[in-house]
Parts: C-alpha cells; sequence; structure tokens
C-alpha cells in the first residue's frame, strides 16, 4: 500500500455540482473483472457530487505529496470495502 498519511477529513454540504474523484479512484484502481466480481457496475457508479449533498472533503500526503480528494459517500463506501477490505458494521 502507498505511504498514506491522512491529514485532515471534513463533510461539508456542496455549494454546486462537482466531480467525484472517488469514481475516478475506483476505475483507476480496479480491473473490469473485480468490479464485476464486487457486482459494481461503473456506468451506475456516482460521477458527480451534486449541489446541497454532504460530501468527504479529505487531504492526505500520499508518497510525501500533499492530495486532495472529494467523494461522495457511495463511492466513497465502495472503495473501504473493496479496495482496502475495511468492514464496517
Amino acid at each position: 500500500m502507498k505511504d498514506f498519511e491522512l491529514l485532515k477529513r471534513t463533510y461539508p454540504v456542496s455549494e454546486f455540482d462537482r466531480n467525484c474523484d472517488g469514481f475516478v479512484y475506483i476505475l483507476d484502481n480496479t480491473t473490469p473483472e473485480q468490479r464485476k466480481e464486487w457486482r459494481i457496475n461503473a456506468l451506475e457508479l456516482q460521477r458527480e457530487i451534486k449541489e446541497g449533498e454532504k460530501y468527504i472533503y479529505q487531504v492526505a500526503k500520499v508518497n510525501g505529496v500533499f492530495k486532495i480528494m472529494l467523494m461522495c459517500f457511495s463511492n466513497y463506501a465502495i472503495i473501504r470495502k473493496h479496495i482496502f477490505g475495511f468492514e464496517d458494521e
């Protein structure tokens, strides 16, 4: 796993429509075979965070580089469960 240090995570409400970085992260870090096995349809993943929607704003240091990610909760849940293997209660 990459050298990852979480610096900040907040849960603001979006003031306008914006791209969801979690969508790209899922596509870049999984294969079509994995998504099929996990029953994840790439066409059904949320691409945008809508105005008025609560989302995750995350700042981290990955391999010594600062990285900001804006993610909807549905894509974040997929990342936690399938990519990182965390089982939430």
